[in-house]
Protein backbone atom coordinates (compact mmCIF):
# COMPACT_ATOMS: atom_id res chain seq x y z
CA UNK A 1 0.00 0.00 0.00
CA UNK A 2 1.69 3.05 -0.98
CA UNK A 3 2.00 6.05 1.24
CA UNK A 4 -0.90 9.11 0.74
CA UNK A 5 -0.25 11.20 3.75
CA UNK A 6 3.13 11.29 5.72
CA UNK A 7 3.53 13.58 8.70
CA UNK A 8 7.53 13.76 9.97
CA UNK A 9 8.82 15.23 12.97
CA UNK A 10 5.81 17.38 13.26
CA UNK A 11 6.30 18.97 16.21
CA UNK A 12 3.57 22.46 17.81
CA UNK A 13 4.36 24.81 20.25
CA UNK A 14 2.56 27.19 21.92
CA UNK A 15 4.24 30.12 23.80
CA UNK A 16 7.11 28.00 23.87
CA UNK A 17 5.47 24.69 25.42
CA UNK A 18 5.63 21.95 23.18
CA UNK A 19 2.30 20.02 23.08
CA UNK A 20 3.32 17.75 20.47
CA UNK A 21 6.74 16.11 19.77
CA UNK A 22 7.64 14.76 16.64
CA UNK A 23 5.19 13.11 15.67
CA UNK A 24 5.78 10.35 12.37
CA UNK A 25 2.90 8.64 10.95
CA UNK A 26 1.84 7.44 7.44
CA UNK A 27 -1.69 7.04 6.18
CA UNK A 28 -2.07 4.67 2.96
CA UNK A 29 -5.06 4.76 0.36
CA UNK A 30 -8.09 3.29 1.26
CA UNK A 31 -6.49 2.92 4.93
CA UNK A 32 -8.68 3.44 8.36
CA UNK A 33 -6.00 4.33 10.86
CA UNK A 34 -7.13 4.97 14.21
CA UNK A 35 -5.70 7.73 16.73
CA UNK A 36 -6.37 6.96 20.13
CA UNK A 37 -5.28 8.10 23.97
CA UNK A 38 -6.82 10.07 26.53
CA UNK A 39 -8.15 13.64 25.97
CA UNK A 40 -5.15 16.34 26.21
CA UNK A 41 -2.68 13.42 24.16
CA UNK A 42 -2.63 15.40 21.11
CA UNK A 43 -4.58 13.73 19.30
CA UNK A 44 -6.89 16.89 17.15
CA UNK A 45 -3.92 18.83 17.39
CA UNK A 46 -1.41 16.21 15.50
CA UNK A 47 -4.16 17.15 12.21
CA UNK A 48 -4.98 20.45 13.11
CA UNK A 49 -1.72 21.13 12.93
CA UNK A 50 -1.19 19.61 9.67
CA UNK A 51 -3.64 21.44 7.74
CA UNK A 52 -2.90 24.63 8.96
CA UNK A 53 -5.99 24.83 11.00
CA UNK A 54 -4.34 26.42 14.66
CA UNK A 55 -4.60 29.54 15.94
CA UNK A 56 -1.23 32.44 14.81
CA UNK A 57 0.27 31.93 18.14
CA UNK A 58 1.32 28.04 17.13
CA UNK A 59 4.69 27.57 16.15
CA UNK A 60 4.61 24.21 13.75
CA UNK A 61 8.09 22.85 12.18
CA UNK A 62 8.67 19.36 10.60
CA UNK A 63 6.61 18.20 7.56
CA UNK A 64 2.94 17.04 6.53
CA UNK A 65 3.52 15.83 3.26
CA UNK A 66 0.46 14.89 0.81
CA UNK A 67 1.60 13.48 -2.58
CA UNK A 68 5.22 15.11 -2.39
CA UNK A 69 4.19 18.65 -1.61
CA UNK A 70 4.63 19.65 2.25
CA UNK A 71 1.33 21.57 3.75
CA UNK A 72 3.32 23.19 6.75
CA UNK A 73 4.51 26.77 5.68
CA UNK A 74 2.28 26.27 2.60
CA UNK A 75 0.65 29.68 1.26
CA UNK A 76 -2.94 30.06 2.49
CA UNK A 77 -4.57 30.13 -0.89
CA UNK A 78 -2.79 26.87 -1.79
CA UNK A 79 -3.90 25.61 1.36
CA UNK A 80 -7.25 26.14 1.15
CA UNK A 81 -7.44 24.18 -1.93
CA UNK A 82 -6.37 20.94 -0.74
CA UNK A 83 -8.71 21.37 2.81
CA UNK A 84 -11.86 20.13 1.90
CA UNK A 85 -10.97 19.23 -1.59
CA UNK A 86 -7.95 16.33 -1.26
CA UNK A 87 -7.96 16.51 2.25
CA UNK A 88 -11.31 16.93 4.46
CA UNK A 89 -12.20 17.61 8.43
CA UNK A 90 -15.47 16.17 10.10
CA UNK A 91 -15.29 18.05 13.32
CA UNK A 92 -15.99 16.87 16.67
CA UNK A 93 -18.79 18.97 17.65
CA UNK A 94 -21.61 19.87 14.36
CA UNK A 95 -23.42 22.13 16.84
CA UNK A 96 -20.56 24.74 16.47
CA UNK A 97 -19.63 23.40 13.46
CA UNK A 98 -22.52 24.12 11.48
CA UNK A 99 -23.47 27.91 11.06
CA UNK A 100 -26.65 28.31 12.70
CA UNK A 101 -28.28 31.34 10.36
CA UNK A 102 -27.49 29.36 7.28
CA UNK A 103 -29.90 26.30 6.02
CA UNK A 104 -27.99 22.80 5.46
CA UNK A 105 -28.54 23.47 1.77
CA UNK A 106 -26.41 26.59 1.68
CA UNK A 107 -23.46 24.82 4.05
CA UNK A 108 -23.26 21.97 1.21
CA UNK A 109 -23.22 24.64 -1.52
CA UNK A 110 -20.41 26.76 -0.74
CA UNK A 111 -18.53 23.61 -0.21
CA UNK A 112 -19.66 22.32 -3.40
CA UNK A 113 -18.77 26.04 -4.97
CA UNK A 114 -15.04 26.22 -3.38
CA UNK A 115 -14.07 22.74 -4.21
CA UNK A 116 -15.75 21.39 -7.31
CA UNK A 117 -17.20 24.91 -9.17
CA UNK A 118 -20.51 24.34 -9.20
CA UNK A 119 -23.72 26.65 -8.53
CA UNK A 120 -27.15 26.93 -8.96
CA UNK A 121 -29.47 23.71 -10.10
CA UNK A 122 -26.48 21.52 -10.75
CA UNK A 123 -25.39 22.39 -6.57
CA UNK A 124 -28.92 22.08 -5.25
CA UNK A 125 -29.26 18.06 -7.33
CA UNK A 126 -25.69 17.29 -6.01
CA UNK A 127 -26.41 18.64 -2.46
CA UNK A 128 -29.44 16.58 -2.43
CA UNK A 129 -27.62 13.73 -3.75
CA UNK A 130 -24.94 13.83 -0.81
CA UNK A 131 -27.70 14.27 1.95
CA UNK A 132 -29.31 10.61 0.55
CA UNK A 133 -26.00 9.12 0.59
CA UNK A 134 -25.52 9.93 4.57
CA UNK A 135 -28.96 8.82 5.01
CA UNK A 136 -31.47 11.68 5.55
CA UNK A 137 -34.79 11.29 5.37
CA UNK A 138 -36.59 13.60 2.71
CA UNK A 139 -33.38 15.33 1.61
CA UNK A 140 -34.74 17.89 -0.75
CA UNK A 141 -37.01 19.06 2.27
CA UNK A 142 -33.80 18.95 4.22
CA UNK A 143 -31.73 21.69 2.55
CA UNK A 144 -33.58 24.31 3.55
CA UNK A 145 -33.73 23.49 7.16
CA UNK A 146 -31.49 25.22 9.80
CA UNK A 147 -29.30 23.44 12.05
CA UNK A 148 -31.44 23.83 14.75
CA UNK A 149 -33.93 21.89 13.24
CA UNK A 150 -32.22 18.36 12.71
CA UNK A 151 -30.66 16.05 15.29
CA UNK A 152 -27.60 15.11 16.92
CA UNK A 153 -27.22 12.39 14.68
CA UNK A 154 -28.34 14.14 11.06
CA UNK A 155 -26.12 16.87 12.16
CA UNK A 156 -23.06 14.73 12.17
CA UNK A 157 -24.64 13.32 8.78
CA UNK A 158 -24.37 16.65 7.71
CA UNK A 159 -20.72 17.09 8.67
CA UNK A 160 -20.32 14.26 6.97
CA UNK A 161 -22.02 15.20 3.41
CA UNK A 162 -19.89 18.30 3.84
CA UNK A 163 -16.61 16.43 4.19
CA UNK A 164 -17.61 14.81 0.83
CA UNK A 165 -18.44 17.46 -0.94
CA UNK A 166 -15.12 17.63 -2.33
CA UNK A 167 -14.61 14.35 -3.09
CA UNK A 168 -11.53 14.10 -0.66
CA UNK A 169 -9.09 11.01 -1.09
CA UNK A 170 -8.97 11.47 2.41
CA UNK A 171 -10.95 11.77 5.62
CA UNK A 172 -10.07 13.08 9.71
CA UNK A 173 -12.80 11.75 11.50
CA UNK A 174 -12.83 13.90 15.09
CA UNK A 175 -14.59 12.36 17.62
CA UNK A 176 -17.52 11.50 14.75
CA UNK A 177 -19.79 9.61 17.20
CA UNK A 178 -19.21 11.85 20.43
CA UNK A 179 -22.24 12.16 22.51
CA UNK A 180 -24.15 10.20 19.94
CA UNK A 181 -26.35 7.36 21.42
CA UNK A 182 -24.92 3.55 20.60
CA UNK A 183 -27.64 3.08 17.96
CA UNK A 184 -26.64 6.27 15.93
CA UNK A 185 -23.19 5.57 16.54
CA UNK A 186 -23.15 2.02 14.85
CA UNK A 187 -25.39 3.66 11.85
CA UNK A 188 -22.40 6.45 11.56
CA UNK A 189 -19.71 3.97 11.67
CA UNK A 190 -21.53 1.86 8.82
CA UNK A 191 -21.98 5.18 6.95
CA UNK A 192 -18.07 6.06 7.17
CA UNK A 193 -16.92 2.22 5.85
CA UNK A 194 -19.83 2.31 3.08
CA UNK A 195 -17.82 5.98 1.74
CA UNK A 196 -14.79 4.19 2.19
CA UNK A 197 -15.84 1.06 0.03
CA UNK A 198 -17.33 3.44 -2.79
CA UNK A 199 -14.79 5.95 -2.82
CA UNK A 200 -11.30 4.48 -1.64
CA UNK A 201 -11.06 7.39 0.87
CA UNK A 202 -8.36 7.14 3.47
CA UNK A 203 -10.10 7.68 7.09
CA UNK A 204 -8.27 8.68 9.93
CA UNK A 205 -10.76 8.21 13.27
CA UNK A 206 -9.78 10.16 16.10
CA UNK A 207 -11.43 9.01 19.27
CA UNK A 208 -11.12 7.81 22.35
CA UNK A 209 -13.79 4.98 22.49
CA UNK A 210 -11.35 1.73 21.85
CA UNK A 211 -14.83 0.22 20.86
CA UNK A 212 -15.27 2.03 17.56
CA UNK A 213 -11.41 1.68 16.96
CA UNK A 214 -11.53 -1.97 17.09
CA UNK A 215 -14.16 -2.04 15.15
CA UNK A 216 -13.27 0.26 12.57
CA UNK A 217 -9.47 0.55 12.11
CA UNK A 218 -6.86 -1.35 9.90
CA UNK A 219 -4.01 0.04 12.37
CA UNK A 220 -3.89 2.04 15.47
CA UNK A 221 -1.82 4.45 16.84
CA UNK A 222 -1.57 5.07 20.48
CA UNK A 223 -1.28 8.93 21.44
CA UNK A 224 0.29 10.25 25.30
CA UNK A 225 1.66 13.89 26.21
CA UNK A 226 2.11 14.83 22.09
CA UNK A 227 3.90 11.65 21.30
CA UNK A 228 3.15 8.13 19.46
CA UNK A 229 3.87 5.50 22.28
CA UNK A 230 2.53 2.56 20.13
CA UNK A 231 1.57 1.45 16.46
CA UNK A 232 0.69 -1.59 14.99
CA UNK A 233 -2.06 -3.31 13.29
CA UNK A 234 -5.61 -3.26 15.18
CA UNK A 235 -5.23 -6.94 15.36
CA UNK A 236 -2.14 -6.99 17.05
CA UNK A 237 -2.82 -3.82 19.30
CA UNK A 238 -6.05 -5.40 21.08
CA UNK A 239 -4.51 -9.51 21.21
CA UNK A 240 -1.17 -7.85 22.80
CA UNK A 241 -0.87 -4.47 23.50
CA UNK A 242 2.94 -4.16 24.24
CA UNK A 243 3.30 -0.70 25.83
CA UNK A 244 1.46 -0.42 29.30
CA UNK A 245 -0.23 2.56 28.28
CA UNK A 246 -1.93 0.91 25.70
CA UNK A 247 -2.57 -2.12 28.05
CA UNK A 248 -3.92 0.74 30.94
CA UNK A 249 -6.68 1.01 27.91
CA UNK A 250 -7.69 -1.79 27.00
CA UNK A 251 -7.62 -3.20 30.66
CA UNK A 252 -9.67 -0.16 31.52
CA UNK A 253 -12.81 -2.01 29.38
CA UNK A 254 -15.01 -4.60 30.01
CA UNK A 255 -14.59 -7.61 28.26
CA UNK A 256 -17.64 -9.47 27.14
CA UNK A 257 -16.39 -12.88 26.79
CA UNK A 258 -14.54 -14.80 29.66
CA UNK A 259 -14.85 -14.65 33.90
CA UNK A 260 -16.00 -11.77 34.84
CA UNK A 261 -13.23 -9.22 36.55
CA UNK A 262 -12.94 -6.00 38.18
CA UNK A 263 -11.82 -3.27 35.69
CA UNK A 264 -8.73 -1.79 35.69
CA UNK A 265 -8.09 1.81 35.53
CA UNK A 266 -4.70 4.13 35.05
CA UNK A 267 -3.86 6.17 38.36
CA UNK A 268 -3.31 9.82 37.55
CA UNK A 269 -4.16 11.71 34.14
CA UNK A 270 -2.04 12.96 31.42
CA UNK A 271 0.16 15.61 32.62
CA UNK A 272 0.53 19.11 31.97
CA UNK A 273 2.85 20.06 28.86
CA UNK A 274 3.98 22.89 30.58
CA UNK A 275 5.23 20.72 33.42
CA UNK A 276 6.39 17.20 31.87
CA UNK A 277 8.53 14.64 34.14
CA UNK A 278 12.13 14.39 33.08
CA UNK A 279 12.15 10.89 31.41
CA UNK A 280 9.09 9.03 29.82
CA UNK A 281 6.07 11.37 30.41
CA UNK A 282 4.02 7.52 31.33
CA UNK A 283 6.44 7.11 33.68
CA UNK A 284 4.89 8.63 36.75
CA UNK A 285 1.75 6.40 36.38
CA UNK A 286 3.14 3.24 35.21
CA UNK A 287 3.77 0.03 37.41
CA UNK A 288 6.75 -0.97 35.01
CA UNK A 289 8.91 1.85 35.30
CA UNK A 290 12.68 0.97 35.33
CA UNK A 291 15.47 3.54 36.45
CA UNK A 292 16.06 4.48 32.39
CA UNK A 293 12.25 5.79 32.33
CA UNK A 294 13.02 8.46 34.65
CA UNK A 295 15.79 10.08 33.11
CA UNK A 296 15.68 9.08 29.16
CA UNK A 297 12.71 9.50 26.71
CA UNK A 298 12.59 6.63 24.62
CA UNK A 299 12.19 6.75 21.20
CA UNK A 300 9.77 5.13 18.82
CA UNK A 301 11.35 1.75 16.83
CA UNK A 302 10.08 -0.86 14.75
CA UNK A 303 9.74 -4.26 16.51
CA UNK A 304 9.11 -6.11 13.38
CA UNK A 305 5.88 -7.33 11.91
CA UNK A 306 4.86 -3.82 11.14
CA UNK A 307 4.94 -2.29 14.82
CA UNK A 308 6.22 0.56 16.26
CA UNK A 309 6.99 0.67 19.88
CA UNK A 310 8.11 3.07 22.55
CA UNK A 311 8.98 1.79 26.22
CA UNK A 312 11.48 0.53 28.03
CA UNK A 313 10.01 -1.79 29.61
CA UNK A 314 7.53 -3.45 27.62
CA UNK A 315 4.47 -5.99 27.95
CA UNK A 316 4.65 -9.01 25.53
CA UNK A 317 1.10 -10.75 26.65
CA UNK A 318 -0.66 -12.96 24.45
CA UNK A 319 -4.42 -12.26 24.26
CA UNK A 320 -4.79 -15.87 24.90
CA UNK A 321 -2.66 -16.28 27.87
CA UNK A 322 -4.24 -13.24 29.61
CA UNK A 323 -7.57 -15.00 31.03
CA UNK A 324 -5.68 -15.06 34.39
CA UNK A 325 -3.69 -12.38 34.12
CA UNK A 326 -6.05 -9.67 33.64
CA UNK A 327 -7.32 -10.03 36.78
CA UNK A 328 -3.71 -8.61 38.22
CA UNK A 329 -3.33 -4.75 37.25
CA UNK A 330 -0.48 -3.88 34.90
CA UNK A 331 -1.01 -0.67 36.04
CA UNK A 332 -1.12 1.37 38.93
Amino acid sequence: MSNYVTLDDLTVAFNGVTVLHAVNLAIGRGETLGLVGESGSGKSVTWLAALGLLPATAKVTGRATLDGQNLVGMAPSALRRIRGGRIAMIFQDPASALNPMLTIGSQIGEALLLHRGMTGRSAKTEARRLLDLVGIPDAGRRLSSYPHELSGGQNQRVMIAMALAGQPDLLIADEPTTALDVTIQAQILDLLALVQRESGTGLVLISHDLGVVAQTCDRVAVMYAGRIVEEASARQLFDSPAHPYSRGLIDSLPRLDGPRRRLVSIAGQVPDPRALPPGCSFAPRCSRAIAACATSVPTLSGMGGGRNLACFNAVHLDRADQDGALMEPVLS
